[in-house]
């Protein structure tokens, strides 16, 4: 992961560059990109301001067998909805490199009254010596390293159903429970050695439908993650308090830990990860009033070989939920996926994705033909 927000400087006012920060916001977000550049403009002052994004379209072939069995074709974004990232750099002063980041990003979906236009990042960064501080809306801390999968990162992966419209749901809930996008204020280290973590103060995650919760504390995640020249290593955790305000139930804490690594020898890359939560859902923060029925875990195999400008891949991955008694919750699902760079900028895509679940319901196989513009 790129973190530092050192920015290059440029004499052309209309040139492309690396944007580091910026594509640690998107690299967080599951993207991974063949030329991830920013189309940057400076002032004669010291301000810069640059955006870049991407853009993806899929077309979605899927066979559906339960709930109901259907077949049904749709047009739609993948795990990434279409971004486009704002970003303002302020000329360094005190050895302070302040900036400003605003993402907006939309569903593809038929008719204007459907679309979903929404912002998942908007926050102030500050970096120095002593690393980089992050305050506002941004990702989150615990199951980032995981969610740099490829199968994710260009890919549609877990689909809704059979009228998916909006952005699907990658590996989340079948290989890593997903950080989202949450106001923090956020540490990153500097990297030490090859060392580098962090550590944050979040928004608490409600208990849906429950008027009687209340949360007095911040919800705390931190991450380490090491990195060599071929391989990286990561964990993370989170905690959350959950308490009553009248008592009609009692306080609790949400938690979770992850651990995954990754690793490649040429052309070849192979990643893994596997974490259990505790008192929330198996997908995305849901605070539940009793953590000790609604144990969690979700773990995933990855590999993919990269040929010139294709790469090719599969990937496996499962997860489990005590919510409801038994295996009924408990899903798992395959991703062969192959990737072509036409260009450096535009990426053709082919996946075929099926879910099991434990008792048959949302089962699915899916043919996938697909296309994303970086810019």
């Amino acid at each position: 992961m790129i973190e530092n927000n050192n920015v290059p400087t440029s004499s052309n006012n209309h040139s492309f560059r690396k944007a580091p920060l910026a594509a640690a916001v998107l690299l967080a977000a599951g993207v991974s990109s063949p030329a991830l550049a920013e189309v940057s403009f400076e002032s004669d002052n010291g301000w810069k301001a640059g955006f870049n994004g991407h853009i993806p379209i899929f077309a979605v072939f899927g066979n559906y067998d339960q709930p109901t069995d259907e077949d049904s074709f749709t047009i739609t974004t993948g795990f990434n909805p279409a971004t486009l990232q704002t970003n303002i750099y302020a000329p360094t002063q005190n050895g302070l490199e302040v900036s400003g980041h605003f993402q907006m990003n939309a569903n593809i979906a038929p008719g204007d009254a459907n679309a979903e236009f929404r912002s998942r990042v908007s926050e102030i960064a500050v970096a120095g010596d002593f690393g980089q501080v992050n305050i506002g809306k941004g990702f989150g801390i615990y199951g980032v390293p995981a969610i740099g999968d490829n199968g994710s990162a260009l890919g549609v992966g877990l689909i809704g159903g059979p009228d998916q419209v909006a952005a699907t749901a990658g590996r989340i809930g079948n290989g890593y429970f997903y950080a989202n996008f949450t106001p923090r204020v956020m540490y990153t280290s500097n990297s030490l050695g090859g060392l580098q973590f962090k550590v944050g103060l979040f928004s608490p995650s409600k208990v849906d439908g429950v008027t009687d919760a209340e949360y007095t504390m911040p919800r705390i995640e931190a991450n380490v993650v090491y990195s060599g020249d071929n391989f990286s290593l990561w964990s993370s955790g989170f905690t959350q308090d959950v308490d009553s305000k009248t008592g009609t139930f009692d306080d609790y804490t949400m938690s979770g830990i992850d651990f995954g690594g990754s690793v490649s020898l040429g052309g070849l890359s192979v990643r893994g990860n596997y974490g259990m939560t505790q008192g929330t859902g198996n997908g995305v923060f849901a605070a539940r009033l009793d953590p000790n029925e609604e144990d969690a875990s979700q773990w995933y195999v990855e590999t993919t070989y990269q040929i010139n400008r294709t790469t090719l891949g599969v990937s496996y991955g499962e997860g489990e939920d005590d919510i409801v008694a038994g295996d009924s919750n408990d899903t798992d699902l395959t991703m062969l996926f192959a990737r072509y760079a036409a260009t450096d900028h535009l990426t053709l895509m082919a996946e075929y994705t099926t879910l099991g679940t434990g008792d048959g319901q949302g089962e699915y196989d899916a043919i996938i033909f697909g296309s994303q513009l970086t810019f």
